[in-house]
C-alpha cells in the first residue's frame, strides 16, 4: 500500500506526507513547480523536514511508498515519481495487466515495477493524440491510457511539456479540498469520483475529463 498527496502550501504538504507514512515508509519522493521551474528528489525512507525545506510558491506533490512484491531493496530508479522526458507520475495501487502491458506495448521495457510503465505508456501513444489542441490532447491521451490499465490506482501525472498537473483513481482511494489532496483522508475531504480525470492548479481541482472504470471493486 502506497499515499500520493498534493498541496499548494508547504506546511500543508508536510502534514500530508506524515498522514500518509502509516501507508509506507519504505520510499519517498517529491515533484514540485512553480509555473517556471520544477525539481524531484526520491529517498529511502522518509524525508526528514528538519533538513529539507521547500521552496515556497510552487505546487508540492508527493508518494509514500511502501515495499512491493517485486522490489524488496530500494533502488532510485525503481521509486516513485517515475519520470521520463515529458511525463511523471506517481501510483498508489496494482495493475494487474503489467506484463501483458509489456508484452503487447513496450516489449523493452524493463523496470520491475507495475508503476513505470504508466509514463512509458503516455510517451508511447503521444503522438497518437496531436490533433487535438493541447488540453484537450492531454486528457483524450490520458483517458486512453487509464483505459489499458487493469487494476487499482490512484495517480498523479505531470506534463513536463505543459506542467499541467492531472488527477484519476479506479479502486484506490483519493481525496481532496479545494487545494490539496491525499490518498488518506482529512478532515473535510471529499472523494474523488472514479472515472473522472481531475486537473490540478493553485486555484483549486476541477473536472477535465473522463475514461471507463474497470474497477474490481463495486461502488455502493
Amino acid at each position: 500500500m502506497c499515499g500520493i498527496f498534493g498541496a499548494t502550501d508547504a506546511s500543508k504538504f508536510e502534514i500530508l506526507d506524515s498522514a500518509n507514512k502509516v501507508r509506507g515508509n519504505f520510499a519517498s519522493g517529491i515533484f514540485y513547480y512553480n509555473g517556471e521551474g520544477y525539481d524531484y528528489n526520491k529517498t529511502e525512507g522518509s524525508f526528514d523536514w528538519n533538513d529539507i525545506k521547500l521552496p515556497p510558491g510552487f505546487i508540492y506533490l508527493g508518494h509514500n511508498q511502501a515495499p512491493t512484491s517485486s522490489e524488496r531493496k530500494w533502488k532510485e530508479h525503481n521509486s516513485h515519481p517515475f519520470v521520463n522526458e515529458n511525463w511523471v507520475v506517481a501510483h498508489n495501487g496494482v495493475l494487474t495487466n503489467f506484463n501483458q502491458l509489456k508484452k503487447d506495448y513496450l516489449p523493452e521495457h524493463h523496470n520491475i515495477v507495475d508503476s513505470s510503465i504508466i509514463p512509458e505508456l503516455l510517451l508511447h501513444f503521444e503522438k497518437t493524440f496531436d490533433h487535438a489542441n493541447t488540453l484537450e490532447k492531454e486528457v483524450n491521451l490520458i483517458s486512453f491510457v487509464l483505459e489499458l490499465l487493469q487494476g487499482t490506482f490512484g495517480l498523479w501525472i505531470v506534463n513536463l511539456n505543459t506542467m499541467n498537473i492531472f488527477l484519476a483513481r479506479q479502486g484506490s482511494t483519493l481525496f481532496y479540498d479545494k487545494n490539496s489532496f491525499s490518498s488518506a483522508k482529512g478532515e473535510g475531504y471529499k472523494e474523488l469520483k472514479e472515472g473522472v480525470i481531475y486537473r490540478y492548479t493553485k486555484r483549486g481541482i476541477k473536472p477535465a475529463g473522463s475514461f471507463n472504470v474497470k474497477s474490481p471493486f463495486l461502488e455502493l
